[in-house]
């Protein structure tokens, strides 16, 4: 297989990691979930959400408390930029995270997800660092957050 043919492979495989991380979180499939980190993996979701939490099993513990106050949840993926080198990869994902809680308020944040992705071996590429940074939220408090660093305005 040619270089070219094994980056898209590749790309096609971390598209397929992601993906499968949303949908375990809308089924609300934590441990699910947690397969899709390495064992030392990290996830900073924002002070407010936790902050960075080490090891997968932290992860797990994390989502779950975070995650139970919501009835329903849906995470739709957008655009993704994926840069590989060997068994290491770098990549933004766009985020459209709707959530429900049990008095049926909903929320919406709109988020960057920044990964770090190892290949592990015997099970593929798996999440090594997440940082999810916010760049719209709407029914959340803005104290909970990462944020997209953005430049300054031009004042006109």
């Amino acid at each position: 297989m040619a270089a070219s043919e094994l980056h898209m492979n590749d790309r096609e495989l971390l598209r397929q990691l992601l993906t499968t991380y949303c949908v375990c979180l809308d089924n609300y499939d934590i441990e699910g979930l947690g397969e899709a980190f390495t064992e030392d993996g990290v996830m900073d979701q924002g002070p407010g959400r936790g902050g960075p939490i080490k090891g997968r099993a932290s992860i797990v513990a994390g989502v779950k408390e975070r995650h139970s106050r919501f009835k329903r949840t849906c995470h739709q993926l957008g655009e993704s930029q994926l840069c590989i080198a060997g068994d290491a990869a770098r990549g933004v994902t766009y985020v459209t995270a709707i959530h429900q809680d049990w008095d049926g308020n909903v929320a919406t944040a709109h988020l960057r997800y920044h990964d770090v992705f190892r290949r592990v071996d015997g099970l593929g590429w798996r999440i090594a660092e997440r940082t999810s940074r916010a760049m719209l939220v709407q029914g959340f408090d803005e104290g909970q957050w990462n944020w997209v660093c953005r430049k300054p305005l031009i004042e006109k």
